[in-house]
């Protein structure tokens, strides 16, 4: 995992106007290990600078206002994403007119993407030129950005200044008690500021927390659609999903020992996606199918051993077709799961089966799973999973020789090993196998 850092010194702020521009005015570095973010290109005087110029005020006003999105709002990887998603997340919409690098904050659970690129300021003069992406432990990213706020607030009180709406937001984040807190991360999952929300909404939201167990609440909300219109009709269906789940009689033993061989898995060292990879290369292994494809559910249980009739009843679909998660996985009072996945597709009720599966395999003493379209670490593990368990990239470099594919050759492979273009082409990139050529 990466570092990021912020480092500032106070400066004489000239002929700023306003007291709490004036009171914050400041050189600033934010760096990424010992790369700095803000550097600059300064266009009138042909010299480059690691660090801006700028009142450090907006900044902090921008990171309390947004404080619960930062860390609870993941990206959706789908038409479902959620309008304004850059404005709670990219420092751009934090600039008020300064400069500020184009810097983008996405949460993933316990670790955080930090991604930023190029860009000129005409205005300013400036052009930032560093371009990457790294990914940050989010306690420790909260950590530094809750000490920058602080310094920030203590700054404006050594100026008598006591009453601006950054020290007013932060003593209510603050403030806030364990139930509140867990309330608020759910707002922000919304993409919602939870210190503005209207009657209606805070109603339907609390009925919402109230009605889901609690090990499914922060992925439903990480994906949920923001407006209250189906919001509690999304809930009601995976809490009777859930209750179906639980009813469900019959008892997998051959993936129960599935999961007593498999269970020493985990390596916090990597990534989640290296963390899925690995563990369907571990199962492909001990189920010793090489670079066999598996091309549907059918074979899928066949090779877990698992009878036909048994797989079909332990799998059923969401009643609404509309919506936004992918499957739910849970188990009965036997310890063995029960799968609940969304209308599509062949190929894609396949690979959110297998995303499921994970689940169940990579923790069975968890007793509900929901599997979405957000970009959680937990989603982004069952996703690297599924792509590799039904695409394995050995088997793939196998197939290609080239550095660039066509789109009709990834498509000639998605129907071999059963998956759609789509994860034949993130295989063949993330693996760094090929690259397909755009139609």
């Amino acid at each position: 995992m990466n570092n990021l850092t912020i480092e500032f010194e106070w400066e004489d702020p000239l002929s700023a106007r306003g007291a709490e521009l004036r009171a914050t005015w400041a050189r600033l570095s934010i760096l990424i290990d010992s790369c700095p973010l803000t550097r600059v290109f300064d266009l009138n005087a042909k010299s480059m600078r690691k660090a801006v110029y700028l009142p450090l005020y907006p900044l902090a006003e921008w990171l309390v206002e947004r404080w619960w999105s930062l860390w609870t709002e993941a990206s959706v990887s789908s038409s479902l994403a959620r309008a304004s998603y850059d404005n709670r997340h990219s420092l751009v919409h934090a600039r008020e007119g300064y400069a500020l690098p184009p810097i983008k904050i996405e949460p993933a659970g316990s670790i955080v993407r930090i991604s930023w690129h190029p860009e000129v300021l005409r205005f300013n003069g400036l052009e930032f030129t560093g371009q990457g992406e790294a990914w940050v432990e989010t306690s420790r990213l909260k950590d530094t950005f809750a000490s920058f706020i602080e310094a920030v607030v203590t700054r404006l009180k050594d100026h008598q200044i006591t009453d601006s709406r950054l020290q007013e937001e932060w003593a209510a984040i603050g403030a806030a008690d364990a139930e509140e807190e867990s309330f608020c991360e759910c707002v922000g999952a919304l993409g919602l500021d939870p210190y503005d929300l209207d009657e209606i909404q805070s109603k339907t939201i609390e009925e919402v927390g109230n009605l889901l167990p609690k090990e499914v609440m922060m992925e439903f909300f990480s994906s949920a659609r923001s407006e209250m219109t189906g919001f509690k009709q999304d809930a009601q269906e995976v809490k009777d999903a859930i209750e179906k789940v639980n009813r469900n009689m019959l008892d997998l033993t051959a993936l129960k020992s599935i999961v007593d061989v498999m269970h020493e898995h985990n390596n916090p060292r990597v990534t989640p996606w290296e963390q899925g990879y690995s563990f369907a290369r571990k199962l492909r292994n001990y189920l010793g199918l090489d670079g066999k494809p598996l091309k549907n559910i059918d074979e899928i249980g066949k090779i877990l051993g698992i009878a036909e009739k048994d797989l079909y009843s332990a799998i059923s679909k969401f009643s609404s077709t509309s919506i936004p998660f992918a499957a739910l996985v849970g188990t009965n009072n036997q310890h063995s799961p029960a799968f609940i996945l969304r209308h599509g597709r062949p190929v894609s009720t396949v690979f959110h089966f297998c995303r499921a599966l994970f689940e169940y395999l990579y923790d069975p003493t968890l007793q509900n799973s929901l599997i979405t379209d957000s970009n959680t670490e937990k989603q982004k593990r069952n996703r690297a999973f599924a792509a590799e368990f039904l695409a394995p990239s050995a088997a793939l470099r196998n197939r290609i020789r080239t550095s660039v594919v066509t789109w009709d050759q990834a498509e000639e492979l998605a129907d071999e090993f059963g998956v759609s273009e789509y994860v034949i082409d993130h295989q063949l990139k993330n693996h760094c196998i090929a690259t397909v050529q755009e139609m």
